[in-house]
């Protein structure tokens, strides 16, 4: 089967470079690019959290498992048991130090500010102005957007379904550490396994940067993927992936470029994830639509 290679880029003193001169308008297109770890960042303490989260907790200060049975109560998302084969935790970035062991919250507030230098590269990629980036993300550089982590185990001994179903993202990125191959992308009409390089992370960009961009000159594609069912082989341990994302909050507007480059509201974001979970055939975050009643 054929494999899709995708641009590599680097952050470097706060600023995104891709290595080729055509790979910023391949990532557009794509909607998606793999991003060098920085030097010094140890990934390892969001790959172990990953596989032991959801294993049954060992007493009332342990941070590492019972996160099934947690509840997070400060959370609007926390826990969940999807229908395919993973199982996730999803937490705002708010919320790291009061549920998250101490290495696996300082790991990920690493990512969130390389995940924000990731963002405004691709602003600057696809043109979009710096004085309209405080309004459309809500404000991402003075932390007041929405920035969680979903930590997903993927259950393979869960046969006949998806390893996480076909989606886009809904947000403007999501920076991606996993431990194993299946990330694939709908690639000119066909599901292409993605070749991902050790020592990089997968970024996905998501609807809200297809929503902003798509009457402007240079439109980023929201990269439609999944994960294949997977099997379990042993003496392989179950999949294991980790992410940084950064969207709108969902009492916000999207935003919207005309044909002008007018910047104009578009769909409240709520809204505009409701209505999308329910043409892919998925429930809505309960929590939040409980907050919006």
């Amino acid at each position: 089967m054929d494999h899709l290679t995708l641009p590599s880029a680097t952050v470097r003193s706060g600023r995104l470079r891709f290595t080729d001169p055509d790979g910023a308008a391949r990532a557009l297109a794509l909607g998606a690019f793999s991003l060098a770890v920085p030097d010094g960042l140890d990934v390892t303490p969001g790959l172990d959290f990953c596989r032991s989260f959801h294993l049954p907790s060992r007493g009332p200060e342990d941070r590492r498992r019972g996160h099934r049975e947690h509840g997070h109560p400060r959370s609007k998302l926390g826990y969940e048991d999807r229908p395919d084969q993973v199982e996730q935790l999803q937490l705002e970035s708010f919320l790291w130090d009061d549920y998250l062991p101490a290495d696996v919250a300082a790991l990920l507030r690493r990512m969130k500010d390389l995940t924000l230098d990731t963002l405004h590269g691709v602003f600057d990629a696809a043109g979009v102005p710096e004085h309209d980036r405080d309004l459309v993300t809500g404000g991402a550089r003075q932390d007041t957007g929405l920035c969680y982590t979903t930590v997903n185990h993927y259950r393979s001994d869960l046969t006949g379904r998806a390893g996480i179903v076909e989606h886009s993202d809904s947000g403007f990125i999501t920076v991606i550490c996993t431990d194993q191959p299946g990330y694939e992308i709908l690639h000119e009409g066909r599901w292409l396994p993605v070749h991902q390089p050790p020592g990089h992370f997968t970024v996905n960009l998501g609807d809200a940067f297809r929503v902003l961009t798509v009457k402007t000159p240079r439109p980023v594609t929201a990269v439609y993927h999944r994960v294949p069912e997977l099997h379990p082989e042993p003496p392989a341990t179950d999949r294991s992936s980790f992410t940084v994302y950064m969207g709108p909050r969902y009492d916000m507007m999207l935003y919207q470029y005309d044909t002008d480059g007018v910047l104009l509201p578009y769909q409240g974001f709520r809204d505009f994830s409701v209505e999308k979970a329910k043409d892919l055939g998925y429930a809505f975050h309960s929590r939040i639509e409980a907050a919006h009643r």
